[in-house]
């Protein structure tokens, strides 16, 4: 099934389906299912924490800010360390090789979480998952920017990242039923063994594209790659802004169950089928819808990579602040439904900016400062800062409900759990906010977003 006009690794001209054989459109087209299987078990072994953590907090006896801190900085900062030298690699090497390496790293430190007895050994693992998911996105990236033209590149972009909310579906209902009948531990074995097999499978049938460029022009250092790409205010903004949404709904995803079993009394199953409900399957739909009206709209609208993105954080602010207060669980749900809608038009509108504007021999860097900025603010800030607040915000209702802390430790009070519940309430709308702040931000990109498209193309 060789076919050169995929595989070869010196740079030619973009194929279109029109040129290619049988054998090349069928390559492609397992290029993106198995991009998109990959991702998928990407955020399932993310998520896998955020399903497991009330379990995990109980075993392990962690606060909200421990979960936070495992859930956020445990996995951003090295994720961001690592993202920018895999990301170079990326731009000079083989994608596929770098693709499948990452993927066997981060699935054999998700089978170690699950055997990890304490808080330190899990900061440790989930550290560790964080090198092996930096190799994922950037170089992902780039091999679809390679192997799909200009004018369908958001689209592919859109499937690729639609492996998210897909992801979150499967973490959330299978992972749940899964850590409710054997525990928590055997979901995270199981899912790292199934990562390894992927990653085999990965390497063996996935075809190298040719690079758009030729490799001579990859001489630009880091530093000048970076001043390069932040010397474009739209690239800025939108990376900046995709962020501080990743603030909310970072947090939003660890969470989520946490509220729906504290808040309105829920079991695992139920909380986590909700949980895939409100962010993977309204996920899947926006997603895939945002990214061919961006594509389509982008002719006569050239702004609409920021507006939508800019509307639709709006949108699912106000209406998250709102869904964590009502007191009905029906409701509640409902407006996290209509909430998630606007959620997910930001994620495929930033990463196909940033291809847009970064120079062929820059993309999988590009995505990786992306990666970096969402990684710090999103996950770095989110679960924590909400943890933390969570913790101050239950302490402060405990306190006024006149319970002490050692009362509350030694039995389970009716009044504590209420008092916890109502912390993670207050906490997870404050944090809402954020998603506001983004779509300013989106907003404001939307001033240099057309003549930042139109100065790469000059060059």
């Amino acid at each position: 099934m060789h076919n050169p006009s995929i595989v070869d690794a010196g740079p030619q001209p973009m194929p279109d389906d029109a040129s290619l054989s049988a054998d090349g459109r069928s390559l492609l087209s397992w290029t993106i299912v198995a991009l998109f299987l990959l991702n998928c078990l990407n955020y399932i072994d993310r998520l896998l924490f955020s399903v497991a953590q009330e379990m995990i907090k109980v075993d392990l006896h962690l606060s909200d800010f421990q979960l936070g801190l495992i859930g956020g900085p445990a996995f951003a900062i090295l994720y961001t360390v690592f993202s920018f030298p895999i990301a170079r690699a990326a731009d000079r090497g083989r994608r596929v090789g770098i693709i499948a390496i990452s993927l066997t790293l981060w699935s054999a430190m998700t089978a170690f979480c699950g055997i990890a007895a304490n808080f330190v050994q899990m900061l440790v693992g989930r550290a560790a998952v964080s090198i092996g998911e930096a190799g994922c996105t950037p170089a992902s990236h780039s091999l679809i920017s390679d192997a799909f033209p200009a004018q369908r590149r958001t689209t592919a972009i859109a499937i690729f990242a639609v492996a998210g909310p897909f992801g979150a579906i499967v973490a959330a209902v299978g992972g749940g039923a899964l850590i409710a009948a054997y525990g928590w531990r055997t979901a995270f074995l199981i899912c790292g063994m199934a990562g390894i097999v992927m990653a085999l499978l990965f390497r063996a049938t996935v075809p190298e594209p040719p690079r758009s460029q030729p490799r001579s022009h990859h001489s630009a250092s880091f530093i000048d790659t970076l001043r390069q790409l932040l010397a474009r205010r739209s690239f800025a903004l939108v990376a900046v802004a995709g962020g501080v949404a990743g603030i909310g709904s970072y947090a939003n995803q660890q969470y989520m169950v946490s509220f729906l079993m504290r808040g309105h009394g829920l079991s695992l199953a139920n909380a986590s089928a909700l949980m895939g409900l409100v962010i993977g399957g309204v996920g899947i739909v926006f997603t895939l819808l945002g990214g061919p009206m961006m594509d389509l709209g982008a002719r006569r609208y050239p702004r609409i990579k920021a507006w939508l993105p800019s509307f639709g954080l709006l949108w699912c602010g106000a209406l998250y602040a709102a869904a964590f207060q009502i007191p009905t669980v029906g409701l509640a749900v409902a407006l996290m439904v209509l909430g998630s809608m606007g959620q997910h038009f930001y994620m495929p509108a930033m990463y196909a900016h940033g291809q847009d504007v970064a120079p062929p021999h820059m993309r999988a860097m590009a995505s990786a400062v992306i990666i970096a900025t969402s990684s710090i603010l999103g996950y770095g800030l989110g679960p924590p800062l909400i943890g933390l607040a969570s913790d101050i915000l239950g302490e402060s209702a405990r306190v006024s409900a006149g319970l002490s802390l050692a009362e509350c430790a030694k039995r389970a009070v009716a009044a504590c759990e209420a008092a916890s519940a109502q912390g993670l309430r207050l906490s997870l709308s404050l944090g809402s906010c954020f998603f506001i702040l983004a779509a300013v931000l989106f907003a404001l990109a939307s001033r240099w977003v057309v003549a930042d498209v139109h100065e790469h193309d000059r060059h």
